[in-house]
């Protein structure tokens, strides 16, 4: 073997070496990448995420909350008093996940919803989840939307599926049906604490 190594070493040991030293070099420089650019990645994702919200509920402020370490929601605010509640959910659709940010009013109604990411779906049929004719058909809806692939009755609590897409708007309307049971959860604690 090693007189094999010894005939061969411009062969063997120098691309060897080089593979080493490629194995190496490039892991520790996606490291220093990542490293130097985390802060700015979650500065700009807060920034969209903010953005995202104003869009939804005009207020002042947007304040994080947990909920019993289940799930995150902001409370936003006006002058002082509560003008709703943002919640981002996310639900398995036919390509991935799908993200729906959902803002509640006070009173337990769709204020209006946001489609985050639907980038995993089909192009041309569940991309067209982030169309404000599907997604702006939950606003004034309660809890417990129901999807028809089409002849929904708005006065029913009901909404129309986009057409080819029916797997990506059941995603989107169990995402916010999750969001309206989040704030069911949490209406039922500040009912109780009254």
């Amino acid at each position: 073997m090693l007189d094999f190594l010894r005939r061969n070493k411009k062969e063997v040991l120098i691309p060897s070496a080089v593979l080493l030293v490629i194995c190496v070099v490039i892991p520790l420089a996606l490291a220093l990448t990542n490293r130097l650019t985390a802060d700015r990645i979650a500065a700009l994702e807060a920034k969209n995420r903010e953005e995202a919200m104003a869009r939804l509920i005009d207020a002042e402020e947007y304040t994080a909350e947990k909920y019993e370490d289940q799930f995150e929601y902001f409370v936003a605010k006006q002058g002082g008093e509560e003008v709703g509640y943002i919640f981002v959910t996310a639900q398995k659709g036919y390509g991935g996940e799908v993200s729906v940010m959902t803002a509640i009013k006070p009173d337990g109604a769709i204020k209006a919803v946001a489609i985050l990411d639907v980038s995993n779906e089909t192009p041309g049929l569940g991309q067209n989840a982030a169309k404000e004719n599907f997604y702006g058909q939950f606003a004034d809806k309660t809890n417990g939307i129901s999807l028809l692939k089409n002849g929904a009755n708005a006065d029913q609590n009901e909404i129309n599926a986009v057409t080819g897409a029916t797997i990506t708007s059941t995603a989107v309307t169990r995402a916010v049906n999750a969001a309206t049971e989040e704030f069911e959860k949490i209406r039922s604690v500040e009912n109780h604490g009254e």
